[in-house]
């Protein structure tokens, strides 16, 4: 089968709303613009106080039957850590530090990382591309992707990707949302406002195959501290359809929910090929990452 290539493209460079585009004002209160002010400036002061936050990830991927005689079942432990790139902009990435395959220590793992944060890069954008890329070295199935990291669909609430989406408001009661898996990880035990997004402009941010592939999804807010507690992102590639959920349930660190559970699915269009990965996080606990200077992995607890 041939290989389908997903890619998060970092810094997408944009000018402001899409042309002729707006943003839909929900009925229920507050306006929706008063809703996106609170989720942004979390998003925000998130991502300043994640990034120095670790948590430990257990990841267990299944790819479609088809895919035999190569590997159909895999089991990750990773180190998962949020990084700040340097160059001509800043930017933030998520990156996977896998310790453990299907069992068996990774032997070059010092070396790698060494390599990847400690030589130089001529810009923000191509440092972020190599950290997205490096998290999916041992990824399987046909399906190549660097998007499959928990904190995507949060990270295009920063005003960098903002404009990129057309967003909408309501209401979302107690219980298990329409749609969402039925665990507890995944139910909602307050109302919450959702917030439905849909991406209107090209290039879009993530791309497959080199092709446009436009983005939807839905995000549960918590209405008194505009925390964030579910994620839901769709995305439409022309071959390939992905749905990655997560959710945020995990003691508040600094004022901020970490994710407790991913689930996500891929699904090749006219093919009866399905991909299903899930991860949980633990052990959340604090990391500083120097991109300039040597790096080390965070020692493991006993």
């Amino acid at each position: 089968m041939k290989r389908v290539l997903l890619a998060f493209i970092a810094l997408a460079i944009v000018a402001g709303p899409p042309k002729g585009g707006h943003y839909v004002r929900a009925e229920d209160r507050p306006p929706l613009s008063t809703v996106l002010d609170r989720v942004r400036d979390y998003v925000v002061r998130y991502q300043k106080e994640v990034s120095g936050v670790v948590a430990e990830e257990r990841y267990v991927q299944d790819s479609d039957k088809s895919d035999r005689p190569f590997v159909t079942h895999r089991e990750l432990k990773s180190d998962l850590l949020l990084v700040r790139t340097e160059g001509e902009t800043e930017a933030y990435v998520q990156f996977r530090d896998v310790f453990e395959v299907d069992g068996d220590p990774v032997r070059d793992r010092t070396d790698r990382l060494a390599s990847l944060f400690t030589a130089p890069s001529p810009s923000a954008k191509k440092q972020a591309a190599q950290i997205m890329n490096e998290s999916a070295r041992y990824n399987i199935g046909s399906i190549q992707r660097n998007i499959n990291v928990p904190l995507l669909a949060l990270m295009l609430l920063d005003p960098v990707y903002e404009p990129h989406f057309k967003f909408s408001v309501s209401t979302e009661g107690k219980g298990t949302p329409r749609g969402l898996p039925k665990t507890a990880a995944f139910r909602l035990a307050a109302d919450a406002w959702e917030l439905d997004f849909d991406e209107v402009t090209a290039p879009t941010v993530i791309q497959g195959d080199g092709r446009d592939a436009k983005s939807h999804g839905r995000i549960w807010i918590d209405p008194d501290t505009s925390r964030v507690l579910i994620t839901e992102i769709i995305n439409e590639a022309k071959t390939v359809r992905t749905t990655i959920r997560v959710s945020y349930q995990s003691e508040p660190q600094a004022g901020v929910l970490l994710p407790v559970e991913m689930r996500e699915t891929y699904v090749v269009k006219g093919r009866f090929y399905t991909f299903e990965g899930a991860a949980t996080y633990s052990n959340y606990r604090r990391f500083r990452v120097n991109t300039v200077e040597s790096i080390a992995p965070p020692a493991q607890n006993p």
